[in-house]
């Protein structure tokens, strides 16, 4: 009988010495990446809720310079009494009641309430030119950072 006796070699201390850490090396760098990405996404959720603050701000505005120009459309007699230029922010009044003198008066006065207590640093400039409105409200995007620009919203309508 023939026996055939196969050898199998093993790979020599020196080659296994070698690759020692390889693992490692690969972890490490698996890690870096993921570091990398997960900063990106916080980076990703930080802007997209400062758009979203700054855009439930514009819209307030937009709800509030609309709700001024349907009050002056409900008083089309008194349409120049709507007229207000925009000086310093009122202070925010929750207790605000309406003193029922005259109903131009107490649209602004309810108004400029409702800028002051709704938009940050709220104030609003209503012209009138004939029976054009125009309205612009202004407030403060971020009080805490000086780098972003105020909010600004002028709407004209033709009444």
């Amino acid at each position: 009988m023939n026996s055939i006796l196969r050898v199998r070699r093993l790979p020599s201390a020196s080659f296994r010495l070698n690759q020692q850490g390889f693992g490692l090396i690969e972890v490490l760098v698996a890690l870096l990446i993921l570091a990398i990405g997960l900063l990106g996404m916080a980076s990703l959720q930080s802007t997209g809720m400062q758009m979203t603050s700054e855009t439930q701000a514009r819209t307030q505005a937009i709800l509030l310079a609309d709700d001024l120009i349907e009050r002056a459309r409900a008083n089309l007699d008194n349409l120049d009494q709507y007229s207000v230029d925009a000086g310093d922010p009122p202070d925010c009044d929750t207790g605000f009641t309406i003193d029922n003198g005259d109903v131009a008066d107490d649209d602004l006065a309810d108004w400029r309430n409702a800028l002051s207590c709704l938009l940050p640093g709220g104030d609003g400039d209503v012209e009138i030119d004939g029976e054009v409105i125009t309205v612009l409200v202004t407030w403060n995007v971020r009080e805490d950072n000086e780098d972003l620009d105020d909010g600004e919203l002028e709407l004209e309508v033709e009444l």
